[in-house]
């Protein structure tokens, strides 16, 4: 649609490259549409760059959701580690029966009564601190798996930002498709050489925002079942990384937390088109059903498409087999820079 309306302004065919007359109007026309164009590229790119930081921002969360996690369940065990050791140590003093035990050395009824009160204090609080550890500890889990559930909710992924990056890389080719047509009729116009430079400053600065975004990328934990996959599936081709596969994952679903079907109709962990999963499906788990939605199917089948497309030869033919999972440049920049993060 973009195309459509901004080459409404055609410049008809002219003998020879000549800034006079109408074909000199025509150009300046179309320049003007550049110009527009020039400006909604600037807005596209500060929605790419917006995305971009979205998905650093809810991996980065994610992250720190699990240490966060970790620590809560380690500190729960302390805690429990701390309670049955003063358990132990009264059980081995005698307990609480033991305790009472002791009523029966009481010289007098009112050293009797004394004991007593003691013995009841120190039961009483014994018992208030086993139930007030369980009740933390279960607090703690449940707001674990809450803070879990948001943050893998909030994964963002390949999905957050392809619609931002694919409207700046259209805008720029349009711009680049009325310059060489505004060229082939007037070479030596000061827009012209105005426009190409800003052309060129638009398309570096599209570079520098996927650069500088995914440096700030971490790498998301997967699980114990995906990292087993990501390993036997890459050793179904030779060559090929595990690390890859994990990025891939990671960048398509955040390791199956988030797999829902993209606009395009990719789904499932790995984001297969239906219709290439038809073509390059590998039953994983051997379970003789092919299942786009199954991690193993799809990890699996991941690996069979990158290994037809060369992702088990060099840089150069990896390059190129994960540009076939998704042809976008960024995309395989930052495939390729957590599988750098996943080696170490």
């Amino acid at each position: 649609m973009i195309a459509a309306t901004v080459l409404s302004v055609a410049i008809g065919p002219a003998a020879s490259a000549d800034p006079t007359g109408d074909a000199k109007a025509k150009a300046q026309a179309v320049l003007t549409q550049v110009q527009h164009l020039q400006a909604e590229v600037k807005k596209a790119e500060t929605a790419y760059d917006r995305s971009l930081t979205g998905v650093a921002a809810s991996v980065n969360a994610s992250v720190q959701s699990d240490r966060a996690s970790q620590q809560v369940i380690r500190a729960s065990a302390a805690a429990s580690d701390a309670f049955d050791n003063r358990v132990r140590s009264l059980y081995m003093s005698g307990g609480p029966l033991a305790l009472y035990a002791t009523l029966l050395t009481s010289g007098s009824v009112t050293d009797f009564q004394a004991r007593a009160v003691m013995v009841d204090h120190v039961v009483a609080v014994d018992r208030s601190v086993a139930q007030a550890n369980a009740t933390v500890v279960a607090q703690a889990a449940r707001l674990s798996r809450e803070a879990d559930r948001r943050a893998h909710r909030s994964i963002r992924t390949e999905r957050s930002v392809a619609l931002a990056a694919t409207k700046v890389l259209t805008l720029l080719a349009t711009q680049q498709q009325l310059l060489d047509a505004v060229n082939a009729q007037v070479s030596h116009l000061q827009a012209l050489d105005a426009a190409r430079a800003a052309l060129a400053a638009q398309a570096a600065a599209f570079s520098s925002i996927t650069a500088s975004r995914l440096a700030t990328l971490q790498v998301l934990p997967p699980s114990a079942l995906y990292l087993s996959l990501y390993h036997r599936a890459a050793a179904t081709c030779p060559g090929l990384s595990w690390t890859v596969l994990a990025a891939i994952g990671q960048v398509e679903s955040g390791h199956g937390r988030n797999p829902s079907t993209s606009y395009a109709g990719a789904m499932g962990p790995m984001q297969f088109l239906p219709a290439t999963f038809a073509s390059y499906g590998v039953d994983g788990n051997h379970d003789g059903h092919l299942d786009i939605m199954d991690p193993y199917d799809a990890i699996f089948s991941a690996a069979a498409y990158l290994c037809a497309n060369g992702g088990g030869g060099d840089s150069t033919a990896l390059y190129r087999a994960i540009w076939h999972y998704n042809h976008a440049d960024w995309y395989v920049q930052w495939v390729l820079g957590l599988a750098k993060l996943y080696a170490g």
